[in-house]
């Protein structure tokens, strides 16, 4: 299954091919992960943050995304 995209540029959901491992992000349940994609090239934490709350997400789910891009791409 190709990955599917939201119309939003700051997330791509995630998706399985075959037998290969989780790829992508969860946006909900406080599951975190590592290949999660800075899609919208996000430099901080709190950048990522305001580009959720301006594309329209709830906090929990800016939050979720968020924390596993900053676990991907090393932020501190």
């Amino acid at each position: 299954m190709p990955p599917r995209r939201t119309t939003a540029s700051a997330v791509a959901t995630s998706f399985k091919t075959g037998n290969q491992p989780w790829v992508g992000c969860s946006a909900t349940g406080g599951v975190y992960s590592a290949t999660c994609r800075n899609v919208g090239n996000n430099k901080s934490y709190d950048e990522c943050k305001e580009a959720g709350r301006v594309t329209g997400w709830r906090s929990g789910e800016t939050s979720a995304y968020c924390s596993s891009v900053a676990l991907a791409a090393g932020w501190r």
